[in-house]
């Protein structure tokens, strides 16, 4: 017998998830069952927060939606914070969470809560689980949503009676995701304008520490000659040495020499900030 929980476990395999961070409970037990006869890898965790973060991680370094797995209620609720830590930073990952029967309840109301609807704020997508026939659908879905730019957080909840169903449809192949691209006349332009600038200076935000953008920065670098600002949050990323980007605009870009710093103030960023502010030069 085919069931619900072996249809979502395939259809993750069909997604090329190789590794689900979890903590096991009651609501999720068809779905661990599902995961111990697969070739996916559960990585317990200590805490839930931690199963999230560890997704968030995992793909903000790949650029493969992360997956985790909890229970209901305030395991559930533990993920709120690496939710909103993914959807800031535009990490790609999907937040798997068990729930009471749907159709029956035998509990009452027992640590029940509506973790879609709380989870709605902090995702890209968040939504329930309600019949066998639909996870293929709805698995697609979600790893598109997450990982299709802006990458960010994606919530499915799974309640125990649906898990438990009998269960069967076809599995949705991934697609090609086909991003928009500038055209090369706007591209040949602005890099027309870096090399006639004299001291061009670039800005690496979050989205400059995917592997790709990391070997693109790594050609971006040789030909502005280290003039490049990186955000805080990708400090460190890549095979180049990049510039932190800390407060305003104008502390950073004010009187920057041709290898991206000010000649004879390298501790600039280690001083207070009043000294730093009394430190810049006039003007804009």
């Amino acid at each position: 017998m085919t069931k619900a929980s072996d249809l979502l476990v395939a259809a993750l395999e069909n997604e090329g998830v190789e590794y689900i961070f979890a903590i096991p409970g009651e609501e999720n037990l068809d779905v661990l069952e599902s995961l111990r006869r697969s070739k996916i890898k559960l990585v317990l965790t200590r805490h839930e927060q931690a199963a999230g973060f560890m997704a968030a991680t995992y793909g903000r370094l790949t650029g493969r939606a992360g997956v985790c797995l909890t229970t209901l209620g305030p395991g559930a609720l533990n993920l709120t914070t690496a939710a909103a830590y993914a959807h800031l930073g535009a990490m790609p990952m999907v937040m798997i969470t068990g729930q009471k029967a749907i159709r029956s309840s035998r509990q009452a109301r027992f640590q029940i809560v509506d973790i879609v609807a709380t989870m709605r704020p902090l995702t890209k997508m968040a939504t329930q689980i309600v019949s066998a026939q639909s996870i293929p659908t709805l698995v697609r879905d979600a790893f598109r949503v997450a990982q299709q730019e802006r990458p960010g957080p994606v919530h499915l909840e799974l309640p125990e009676d649906i898990a438990a169903d009998e269960a069967a449809a076809d599995i949705i192949p991934p697609h090609v995701v086909e991003l928009p691209v500038a055209p090369a006349a706007a591209i040949e332009r602005a890099a027309a304008m870096i090399m006639a600038a004299q001291q061009a200076a670039g800005h690496a935000g979050r989205r400059g520490e995917p592997p790709a953008s990391r070997r693109a920065a790594v050609g971006v670098r040789a030909t502005m000659q280290d003039s490049i600002l990186q955000h805080p949050d990708g400090e460190g990323r890549g095979q180049c040495r990049l510039q932190p980007l800390y407060g305003h605009g104008r502390a950073v870009g004010a009187g920057l020499g041709s290898r991206g710093h000010r000649p004879g103030r390298s501790d600039y960023f280690d001083r207070p900030r009043h000294r730093r502010e009394a430190a810049l030069p006039d003007g804009p």
